[in-house]
């Protein structure tokens, strides 16, 4: 548990520039520095919840929470209880925020500035209070740096997206498909992310996983639509063999919102296993 220290007074507050934003730092009267754990979680792009969740690691983890401490700060005429970290123990909090597969694909400038930080806030958070500029050149040297720096970030996302967008329109242009083909260039699609899973007895799971997509984008029941079309055949007198080959497949090719819906999915699945489109292109011929 971390509690308000009326022990430590600090004697130094700050705002250091740092990849874009500003993080918080403060020196106590021990000498020590101390960094804001809002500002690192806020400037590294964290949401509200991801950051609840780090206070809480922080102050029940039993090594970090013996360098956390909430100091009363002053912003802006108003005293605020803010929790810190030591600085050296901010390594190893950024080291146990792990950088997850999902991570790089659903939010890959979150995942580097991760690793922007793990590798250089305590560097630079430091020299904020041991080497402060001298002169105008070396303040104009900073503020240089700082630039370089922001455009490096931003000319990456801009490439990523860029990458990202050449791949949607690889997809769109692959699956621009007539009402026959589509079904059989979708299940093509499958299997070469079954392959990439592990192999083709992983296909089963992939087609599921696309019917559970579909269904809570659509907010749509495959199963019950299957069941009832089956009785509707049944009713109507269709022979047993033609009831039972049904699937719900025919159920989204009835029915024009859920195709365009499914084949979205596809596309998305498709790009986030890195399917080879040249060679499902050239093995299902339109």
């Amino acid at each position: 548990m971390v509690t308000t220290s009326q022990q430590l007074i600090p004697i130094e507050q700050k705002l250091v520039p740092f990849d874009g934003t500003e993080l918080l730092c403060v020196k106590t009267k021990d000498g020590k520095i101390r960094v804001g754990v809002a500002y690192i979680c806020s400037g590294i792009g964290l949401s509200e919840k991801q950051k609840d969740r780090q206070v809480s690691n922080i102050q029940d983890d039993v090594v970090l929470q013996q360098g956390a401490v909430k100091l009363p700060l002053k912003f802006g005429g108003q005293v605020r209880e803010v929790l810190t970290l030591e600085l050296d123990f901010l390594p190893l909090w950024l080291a146990k925020i792990s950088i997850t597969p999902s991570m790089r694909e659903n939010n890959p400038e979150v995942a580097q500035r991760l690793i922007d930080y793990q590798l250089r806030a305590k560097d630079v958070l430091a020299a904020a209070f041991l080497q402060q500029p001298k002169t105008q050149l070396e303040v104009l040297q900073a503020a240089i740096n700082q630039l370089v720096d922001q455009e490096r970030r931003i000319a990456a996302v801009e490439e990523r997206t860029a990458a990202v967008e050449r791949k949607l329109d690889t997809t769109s242009e692959l699956l621009a498909l007539h009402p026959v083909e589509w079904r059989k260039k979708v299940t093509r699609i499958l299997n070469k992310i079954a392959q990439a899973r592990g192999g083709y007895e992983s296909y089963q799971n992939v087609r599921a996983e696309s019917y559970q997509i579909l269904e809570e984008r659509a907010a749509c029941n495959l199963s019950i639509r299957l069941t009832n079309r089956k009785q509707k055949m049944a009713l109507e007198g269709a022979a047993k063999s033609k009831i039972d080959k049904v699937n719900k497949m025919d159920v989204i090719a009835d029915d024009a919102r859920l195709t365009e819906i499914y084949l979205a999915v596809v596309k998305e699945m498709a790009i986030r296993y890195q399917v080879n489109l040249a060679e499902v292109n050239s093995d299902v011929a339109l």
